[in-house]
């Protein structure tokens, strides 16, 4: 393992690849070497015979949680980008939530090498004030190469299933090509999936305390599948330019079913009805299909950049949820539901080297968003004992953002130790509806960012950061759901701004000799504007309130973040590797029911709800006898808020506990055994409601309840190979 410039590889030198030869002819070498970067090559994974790429990835310190996070929903705005990011040759992966698969898909034998860069970027359309991961493959390796896993599943319940996947790479004449297909009966395979089967405990209680209702719910979740086919195509033109083309097509089918056994009391403890409430819901075989790309050339005298994706989600459901009264069943209500999400973005940017060591990027972004949902409520209206459809204007409703923006990015290697990366964005985005008596609404942002690092030693850095961000609008909110847990329909709001916020930020890295890992922190704060959550919609004619998702005024959240990734060489352990990361947060806003002080759900500030959390986790490779092993710990301290017109809650969860064993057979085979919910006493979520007979502005209490999840223990046994 080397440190110091990067980008160098064989055939790298054609005047079309990205700024890796922006910067080549901007002249500065010790810019790159400014840049803080580590660089991993094929002798450091050697001894740990990776089988992907991912693989590769976990060996290096402190890039572990970044995989983790990667199999998140995290919804980003276009291409934009920030937090850590994971690079192909230097470039982002076209595609939404295909980073952490494609890694599975590409042999360890392709991968030339791994970058881990700390400065401002690694690529002028890349802003990161985080790790950036660059992995590096072989050019012109030609031999076919194909990997496979087979998956057995199961928990502690009676659950067994199977899934798998396997993808082959190879290379025809100027054209690089990688085909994946998996079948998988939780999410991605080898990742941490959601419960199969849990069993809740909840109890309603009278305003005096009383008990007013028993339940014992239990869920299934068992019945779900998906099967996926990928492919990435790589063409490189004689002139140096490169094309790439990314394809995604899935399928999933989910069959989700829970039975709550409950009984009701009167306020003098009398039982007056047993009965057991079910709830079906069926997805049936949702679509989701996607292509993006990127090219690579040049123009006027710069380096073009193009990327593009078009994405389409079609997800049919029904939902039926019936009362068992023993001698009948009733069916309580009825949804259906159709929804279609799409998403298309082309992005354009071309960058010269203006002076020594500065490099400017000038580009436009063009995006188009849109919901389409048909909501057919079914609900016994007149007490007949059938159920009657329930009219709303706006079942069938149609919602679209049409969104550009222009933007500059300025790249300035002050000296060898001081650089700056700067952008101004402009952005324009119209948001239209089919709603009635809602017109469309034009906003115009400007999103300045500075980002200012200084390399104090060759191993230490400090950081600041200055950005105007804008958030990504759920379109969910905008039109009207159905709320299962309620059995009620919860309006939508077609009138909400995007959420807006300055962000203050000061960090510090510093990189451990010879390659013992690192030690990261940072201190932010960020001024909120027109912070999303539940607000009072509208008053109807008989005086009540109705809620719903909208702009709620300001807020603040501000805190700190301590990351460490650390081999336990020092202990005569090399290939013992530590992280750790602990986090602590702040908030406050204005409630705008009761006009008290409280929190913010910081999710959806961009956040994580939690007041304080904490990761812990170790790996330790054995390579003299090809074994693995490790633990990861997380504990998320404090409880979330939930405020609506009717229901005041708080959540909470316990603490977390997966582990994993890896053996390394002949012929090429690695058997790995995970574990997940390991806690003694169960993995648990809670949950407290006080529930308003008319609202909580009115007070008065109808009931206050609560519940415990108890998580089933999920395991995996996988088996991968090559070919």
């Amino acid at each position: 393992m080397v440190s110091g410039s990067v980008f160098r590889r064989s055939g790298f030198a054609r005047p079309a690849m990205g700024l890796a030869i922006a910067l080549l002819m901007a002249g500065e070498a010790h810019a790159m070497e400014a840049a803080s970067t580590q660089v991993f090559d094929r002798a450091y994974f050697e001894k740990y015979d990776a089988v992907t790429a991912e693989d590769m990835l976990r060996r290096v310190p402190g890039t572990s949680a970044v995989l983790d996070n990667l199999g998140r929903d995290q919804q980003g705005r276009g291409f934009g980008s920030g937090g850590d990011q994971v690079l192909l040759n230097g470039k982002r992966f076209a595609g939404k939530g295909q980073v952490l698969s494609a890694l599975r898909r590409i042999q360890s034998s392709k991968v030339e090498r791994v970058e881990l860069i700390r400065g401002n970027t690694v690529d002028t359309n890349v802003q990161s004030e985080g790790l950036i991961i660059n992995v590096v493959l072989v050019e012109g390796a030609s031999t076919g190469a194909g990997t496979w896993q087979a998956n057995a599943r199961f928990n502690d319940q009676g659950y067994v299933n199977a899934d798998g996947l396997v993808s082959y790479s190879d290379s025809w004449r100027s054209l690089d090509y990688i085909i994946g297909f998996e079948r998988s009966v939780g999410t991605e395979p080898a990742t941490r999936q959601d419960p199969i089967n849990h069993t809740r405990t909840e109890t309603y209680f009278y305003p005096n305390g009383a008990v007013q209702e028993a339940r014992i719910q239990k869920f299934d979740n068992s019945d779900q599948q998906k099967y996926a086919g990928t492919t990435n195509l790589t063409y490189n033109f004689e002139s140096g330019a490169r094309f790439r083309l990314n394809g995604l097509l899935e399928f999933r089918d989910v069959q989700e079913n829970d039975d709550a056994v409950f009984t009701r009391f009167n306020t003098a403890g009398a039982p007056t009805l047993s009965a057991i409430d079910s709830r079906r819901r069926h997805s049936g075989w949702e679509r989701t299909w996607e292509i993006g790309g990127d090219y690579e050339g040049r123009l006027l005298g710069g380096n073009l950049t193009v990327l593009f994706i078009n994405r389409n989600e079609h997800d049919p459901s029904t939902e039926f949820r019936f009362l068992d009264l023993g001698s009948s069943i009733v069916e309580r209500s009825r949804n259906i539901i159709v929804e279609t999400e799409t998403e298309s973005i082309v992005r354009g940017s071309v960058t010269w080297p203006i002076f020594t060591g500065q490099t400017l990027e000038i580009g436009a972004e063009a995006a188009r968003n849109g919901l389409d949902q048909n909501l057919r409520p079914f609900f016994d209206l007149n007490g007949d004992g059938v159920l009657e459809e329930v009219a709303i204007p706006t079942a069938h409703a149609k919602v679209k953002e049409l969104r550009g923006e222009s933007f500059a990015n300025h790249n300035w290697q002050i000296t060898s130790d001081l650089s700056l990366n700067s952008s101004l964005v402009v952005e324009m985005s119209r948001i239209s509806n089919n709603f009635p008596g809602s017109p469309s609404h034009t906003y115009i942002y400007p999103k300045p960012r500075a980002d200012l690092r200084y390399d104090f030693t060759s191993s230490d850095q400090v950081r600041f950061k200055v950005e105007r961000l804008v958030s990504q609008l759920n379109f969910g909110n905008f039109v009207p759901q159905f709320d299962i847990q309620d059995n009620e329909i919860d309006a939508g709001n077609p009138d909400i701004k995007p959420e807006r916020e300055w962000e203050f930020e000061v960090g510090y890295q510093r990189q451990l000799p010879n390659n013992q890992g690192l030690l990261e922190g940072r201190v932010f704060y960020k001024d909120i504007q027109d912070h999303i959550d539940k607000f009072i919609l509208r008053t109807e004619p008989d005086g009540t309130r109705v809620s719903a998702e909208g702009n709620i005024g300001g807020g603040r959240h501000y805190g700190f973040e301590v990351i460490s990734s650390i081999r336990l060489t020092f202990l005569g352990l090399p290939d013992f590797v530590i992280d750790a990361r602990y986090l602590r947060q702040f908030s406050n806003t204005t409630d705008p029911f009761t006009g008290l002080p409280r929190r913010i759900n910081v999710s959806q500030a961009g956040g994580e709800h939690w007041t304080w959390t904490t990761d812990i986790g170790f790996r330790h490779d054995i390579t003299a006898w090809g074994f693995s092993y490790g633990m990861t710990y997380d504990n998320r301290n404090g409880v979330r808020r939930g405020s609506d017109i009717r229901v005041q809650q708080f959540e909470g969860q316990s603490q977390r506990i997966q582990a994993f064993a890896e053996k390394k057979l002949t012929g090429g085979l690695t058997l790995r055994v995970e574990g997940y919910g390991l806690m003694p006493n169960r993995s648990r979520d809670y949950r407290d409601r006080v529930v308003y007979a008319d609202d909580v502005i009115q007070g008065t209490v109808q009931r206050r309840e609560t519940y415990v999840d108890r998580m089933d223990r999920l395991f995996l046994v996988s088996l991968r190979g090559t070919f």
